[in-house]
């Protein structure tokens, strides 16, 4: 369907593209500019651009970027029509679409996943068969709001009743078994339930689409969380739960907050600490670290208080630390999980304890480390230099210094021990660093520096660009780069009046974009005249016939000097002299 020309641009007007990517991305700002890692390939210098004068955003490595739509489209994989849809219902813009660009095959897994959420919780919330799980979760202080918001449910103690629910909505056994909702007789190929007399807690994708379920055993059996397996829209490796809710809470508070369970994190959504969400299994897998870099550069962990949780702790702290970022620890009680201490110690105690009570990484593994440390000499001097070796990733002088001094003092060994033992750094862990800007490889030719001129003055005034279109050839912007943009800009000026690079670009090609950007920054006058560009346009002309004029002449020398015509080849010497005359090159 196409959208109006009058609500896209009240859209785009209406939307603020440093605020939008910042939803995605840790911007920093660096001049007029903000950047920050590029959430469309893994990169650990940043390279990705947002400009708030130009409403535009670009990656000088992987080229990808645009205005608010195509960075929208690219991250969601939405169409134009639902990226203008989702951007203008906060502006109170409403459209309705009718296409969509996730795959019809994984659109069919998560309409099945979208019914039998709705009627999981719709048994949950109003039969018999769900009221010893409500009992459950009610008494362990779940309200019913937060059972609705997240649209828990339970799949009752029959065998097929998720099998034949899908049948009765025509959708096949092979789909079913595809989305994990069902499993498989390999012997007599028949399905059945993957779940049974479960609590089941919906997993939303990082779009919003329900892929898949944390599903909890309600009557004992092991074991005790099943999960829906490796599917096509259910990726563990590419999932953080509750994301596409916190999101935003992250952004504004530079800080993720992450759990070991999912019951635990909604749990603390009833509080007011929003910016958590929970890991897909004990391990992070290289997008779930990229993801958690572009959004944050301040992690902390808030995991269960076992041996297991500690465990965990040290490994996925140590492995954040290594990339750059900021890590913390909260430490909750021994034998308590989020779920336990707000039960137990109440909301308010929770929210004190996560203002409170965060610790650094290094900090955490120095107490974690010390009574094995001073009892054991050879266990004191190979955690010492485990501590003293992770001081090199703490950026920033002030916290460097209160932990060091918190390892002096508990490990009875001087600042200046410590200060003077921490290796250098082989890789610059610093978060933001200034994206380099793009180098030509060549210098320009005098040719190209007038096609540049001629086009950027041509390309910003509509009036002078209809007055002059029909003149533009190949002949003039001799560049298919240059030629390139000036095709984008016809079609661009046929619906709009004023010059918008943010707008321009969703009439050219990629490579076209990356010149235009580097079109925009050239200065040139602001008075323009027409007679100056009618110089430009027969100067650009004639450099163009004045090769040809030459590359005839050249022939008609070489005739000349066949013939041994002395008159001929003066006469055409004076006219090559006369051409260069008139365009130096």
């Amino acid at each position: 369907m196409r959208v109006p020309d009058e609500t896209v641009n009240k859209v785009k007007n209406g939307t603020d593209i440093v605020e939008l990517v910042s939803s995605y991305v840790k911007l920093e700002k660096r001049g007029r500019n903000y950047v920050g890692l590029c959430p469309f390939h893994n990169e650990k210098t940043p390279s990705f651009s947002v400009s708030p004068d130009k409403q535009i955003c670009h990656c000088f490595g992987c080229k990808k970027g645009g205005n608010v739509f195509q960075f929208l489209m690219e991250i969601e994989s939405l169409n134009f029509s639902e990226a203008v849809k989702k951007l203008g219902e906060p502006l109170g813009v409403s459209i309705t679409t009718e296409e969509s660009r996730v795959d019809e095959s994984d659109m069919t897994l998560i309409k099945m996943h979208e019914y039998l959420t709705d009627l999981y919780h719709h048994v949950l919330m109003h039969t018999n068969e769900g009221e010893e799980a409500l009992k459950y979760l009610t008494d362990r202080g779940f309200s019913a709001d937060i059972i609705k918001k997240e649209k828990i449910g339970i799949t009752p103690n029959m065998r097929d009743f998720t099998k034949n629910a899908l049948l009765n909505q025509n959708f096949s056994m092979e789909s079913a078994y595809q989305a994990g909702l069902v499993s498989r007789n390999e012997e007599n190929f028949s399905y059945y339930d993957r779940f049974v007399s479960r609590i089941m807690i919906p997993i939303k994708n990082h779009q919003n689409y329900i892929v898949g379920y944390t599903a909890r055993s309600l009557d004992g059996s092991e074991p005790k969380y099943l999960n829906t397996p490796e599917t096509p829209v259910f990726q563990k490796r590419e999932l953080l739960f509750n994301l596409s809710d916190a999101r935003k809470f992250i952004r504004k508070q530079d800080e993720i907050i992450l759990m070991e369970g999912h019951l635990d994190v909604i749990k603390v959504k009833m509080t007011d600490v929003q910016n958590i969400v929970g890991l897909m299994g004990t391990a992070l897998s290289g997008e779930n670290i990229n993801l958690i870099k572009r959004l944050a550069s301040n992690v902390t962990l808030m995991f269960d208080s076992d041996n297991a949780g500690r465990k965990a702790a040290t490994s996925v702290g140590e492995t954040l630390l290594f990339e750059g970022l900021n890590v913390f620890i909260i430490q909750l009680p021994e034998g308590e999980d989020p779920d336990e201490y707000i039960e137990k110690h109440g909301r308010e105690k929770f929210e004190q304890l996560v203002q409170k009570q965060k610790r650094h990484f290094v900090h955490f593994q120095a107490d974690h480390l010390l009574d094995e440390s001073m009892e054991n000499d050879l266990s004191y001097t190979q955690n010492l230099n485990k501590l003293i070796n992770y001081l090199k990733y703490v950026p920033g002088n002030t916290l460097k210094e209160r932990i060091i001094t918190h390892i002096s003092d508990s490990y009875k060994v001087s600042k200046e021990h410590i200060l003077s033992s921490i290796p250098s750094q082989t890789e610059n862990v610093n978060y933001f660093e200034p994206p380099a800007e793009p180098q030509m490889k060549i210098a320009l030719s005098t040719r190209e520096k007038k096609e540049r001129y001629f086009l950027k003055a041509l390309s910003r005034d509509k009036s002078l660009f209809i007055q002059f279109k029909d003149e533009v050839s190949t002949e003039v912007l001799t560049s298919p780069t240059y030629y390139g943009i000036f095709k984008g800009l016809c079609t661009y000026y046929e619906k709009f009046e004023d010059y918008d690079v943010s707008m321009i670009n969703q009439y050219v090609s990629e490579e076209c974009f990356e010149a235009l950007l580097d079109l925009d920054s050239i200065k040139i006058h602001d008075d323009v005249s027409k007679d100056e560009l009618n110089d430009y346009l027969g100067d650009l002309s004639g450099i163009r016939n004045s090769t040809r004029d030459k590359q005839l002449i050249y022939l008609q020398l070489k005739e000349a000097e066949q013939s041994n015509d002395v008159d001929r080849q003066i006469e055409l010497m004076q006219k090559l002299v006369e051409i260069n005359s008139r365009h130096k090159k």
